[in-house]
């Protein structure tokens, strides 16, 4: 049984000597294969890695018009929170002109003619809202809602 074995592997042996330029195409045949499998695995891992992020941190800006007076800016604050099953109340946040204006020099830092076209006194203000459900339909109907408000 042991001579079998070791007839077997000596006649291998010997046949990828004679012809080694076939068995290197096997071998690297094998290894590019066995690469663009771990490489497509490893890709779709890193897509589903990157849309449970997307579906975590998905927020909406509701933009004020600018010559809102203050009791309109409490009314869309009112109607912000008059939907707790569907917005997370705790993180409606209000960006008046400076932290808006702020928050747009952060944003387009890179971007030095976008930034130039806004002031402080022509930014809108606004508020950051961040909905508690993934459904996207609904978040559609919601920003369809606000954007009848001033």
């Amino acid at each position: 049984m042991l001579a079998r074995i070791e007839y077997a592997l000596r006649e291998t042996w010997a046949s990828f000597r004679r012809n080694f330029t076939l068995t290197l195409a096997a071998v690297l045949t094998s290894a590019i294969a066995l690469l663009l499998v771990g490489a497509t695995f490893l890709i779709q891992r890193a897509f589903e890695n990157l849309l449970v992020q997307w579906r975590g941190d998905v927020a909406m800006i509701v933009f004020v018009r600018s010559d809102a007076s203050p009791e309109q800016v409490a009314l869309i604050d009112s109607t912000l929170r008059a939907a707790p099953s569907v917005i997370d109340v705790e993180k409606i946040r209000y960006l008046d002109k400076t932290e808006s204006y702020a928050e747009a020099q952060r944003i387009f830092a890179g971007d030095p003619v976008t930034l130039s076209l806004l002031t402080p006194e022509t930014i809108p203000t606004q508020f950051k809202v961040v909905p508690i459900t993934e459904d996207a339909d609904l978040v559609r109907s919601l920003a369809g809602q606000y954007r009848t408000l001033p």
